[in-house]
C-alpha cells in the first residue's frame, strides 16, 4: 500500500517512496495487531533513508513518523502495566530514570566516548549543555521535552563525543519521557 506523503520536484531530494512505504506498512500492521512486534518505537526513531530527487517530503515523513512514535510508545506503556503492574512499571520507570541520571551527571567533558583527535564527532560543549538541561527535566524541572530530543543538532568538532553513543543515549531519553508521559 501506498502511504500519502506530497512528493518534493523531480529536481529535489527527498525519502525513497518505497523505503517510507515499507515502514508505514509495518507500522499499519503493527496496530492492526499489536501482539505482532514487527516494528517499535525505538526501531521507528532510527529509522533512516536514502535520499532520492523526487521522492517523499522529508518535513511530511518525519512529522509522520513522530506521530506514529508517540503511538507506538502509548502501545509500550499500556504492555509495560499489563506485564509488570503499577508497582512494576514504577519501578521500571525508577531504574530507567536512575541509568539517565547517571550519564547526565557525570561531569563536563566525560559523558561519553570521546572520537580520536583525528576524528570529528559531536561538539562536546553543545552535548553536555543538552545534557544539563535534561538532568533537570529528570529531576523534576521541565528543561527539554520530546519534540527538542527528536530535533537536537550538534556541531561536529574534532575529538567530538562518539554520535552513536549520544544518538542511542537521546533516543533512550525519549523512550523515559514517552513512557513517564502515559505511565503518569
Amino acid at each position: 500500500m501506498t502511504a500519502h506523503f506530497l512528493r518534493v520536484p523531480e529536481e529535489e531530494f527527498g525519502y525513497e517512496t518505497s523505503e517510507v512505504d515499507s515502514v508505514i506498512d509495518l507500522a499499519r500492521s503493527q496496530f492492526a495487531n499489536p501482539g505482532s512486534h514487527v516494528l517499535d518505537a525505538s526501531s521507528l526513531r532510527t529509522r533512516q533513508f536514502a535520499l532520492v530527487k523526487g521522492g517523499y517530503r522529508i518535513d511530511s515523513v518525519d512529522a509522520a513518523l513522530d506521530r506514529l512514535d508517540d503511538a507506538f510508545a502509548e502501545q509500550e506503556a499500556k504492555r509495560l502495566l499489563v506485564r509488570q503492574g503499577h508497582q512494576g512499571a514504577t519501578e521500571h520507570l525508577a531504574e530507567f530514570r536512575s541509568t539517565l541520571l547517571a550519564r547526565a551527571t557525570r561531569g563536563a567533558r566525560r559523558a561519553f566516548k570521546r572520537q580520536s583527535w583525528w576524528q570529528k564527532g559531536y561538539s562536546v560543549r553543545q552535548v553536555d549543555q543538552l545534557l544539563k538541561r535534561v538532568a533537570a527535566t529528570l529531576e523534576g524541572t521541565p528543561s527539554v521535552g520530546v519534540p527538542q530530543l527528536r530535533q537536537v543538532t550538534f556541531s561536529p568538532k574534532w575529538a567530538g563525543y562518539t554520535e552513536a553513543q549520544v544518538d542511542a543515549y537521546l533516543d533512550r531519553a525519549v523512550q523515559y519521557l514517552q513512557i513517564s508521559k502515559h505511565l503518569g
